[in-house]
């Protein structure tokens, strides 16, 4: 937990904000996992975008490996103002891309948005876009 919260803030820019250890009767009820017990990192992007990050400490979690295209697999989509730009910055900071941004273009023929794949610290896939 420790690495994708300073990920998210050094790269990504979030603030860190809560941080602390759950566990008891409204954890396990939450999470339908009888003894749960979970390590809680709240960040936040300002104009009320947060993001929660938890860690089970028990039960413990399992391999992960997830695949893009396995049934469940989910990502963070992310809109930015400048991709290149983004892509560019966060790269320096370390960021390993799936892809430099690519453009979809419209019905027109017109390049109307970018898009680029990059996995956090625990390999969670995240998309970065830009509307054009």
């Amino acid at each position: 937990l420790d690495a994708s919260a300073r990920f998210y803030s050094d790269v990504l820019g979030m603030q860190i904000g809560e941080r602390f250890e759950r566990q008891g009767e409204f954890v396990e009820q939450v999470l339908a996992f009888p003894g749960a017990h979970i390590d809680r990192a709240m960040l936040d992007k300002g104009e009320g975008h947060k993001l929660e990050l938890i860690q089970y400490l028990s039960p413990p979690s399992g391999p992960g490996g997830v695949e893009r295209n396995d049934l469940g697999a989910a990502h963070l989509a992310f809109f930015v103002e400048d991709l290149d730009r983004f892509y560019a910055e966060t790269s320096q900071k370390g960021l390993k891309y799936n892809n430099p941004p690519a453009g979809n273009r419209d019905a027109n023929g017109n390049v109307s948005m970018k898009a680029c794949y990059a996995q956090d610290p625990d390999g969670n896939w995240l998309e970065f876009v830009e509307i054009l």
